[in-house]
């Protein structure tokens, strides 16, 4: 698994195997959780069907963006960035919510506006 950032763009990129006796397809999926998501732990962000012939390896990648790591905030009535809050943004990734096997947490310069000001207590 590997995790780049360019800008408020993290990359997640990793390999799926067929380790069966046939060829078959996976499908990956992404989810995203952070605090301000409550009462949800992490939601679906994105799934990858690959087809991968038996004894193959198959790329998989996911480019994430703000929205992903977005929410409505009812007191402001407006999206807010976890990240511009300062929020741990974990990535986890697995065939499905109950079965996740790599969990991330994103760099906050992945995820937090260049031009957001850090907040002082």
């Amino acid at each position: 698994f590997e995790v780049e950032c360019k800008d408020e763009h993290p990359l997640i990129s990793f390999e799926v195997a067929n380790v069966g006796g046939r060829a078959g397809a996976a499908v990956p999926q992404l989810y995203v959780g952070f605090p301000s998501l409550r009462p949800a732990v992490r939601q679906l962000r994105g799934f990858q069907k690959v087809e991968i012939p038996k004894g193959e390896k198959a790329a998989v990648a996911f480019r994430l963006s703000k929205p992903d790591w977005s929410f409505f905030d009812e007191e402001e009535q407006k999206w807010t960035s976890a990240g511009d809050l300062g929020e741990k943004i974990t990535v986890s990734i697995g065939t499905s919510s109950a079965d996740l096997v790599w969990h991330h947490t994103l760099p906050e310069a992945c995820t937090r506006d260049k031009d957001s000001a850090e907040v002082v207590a």
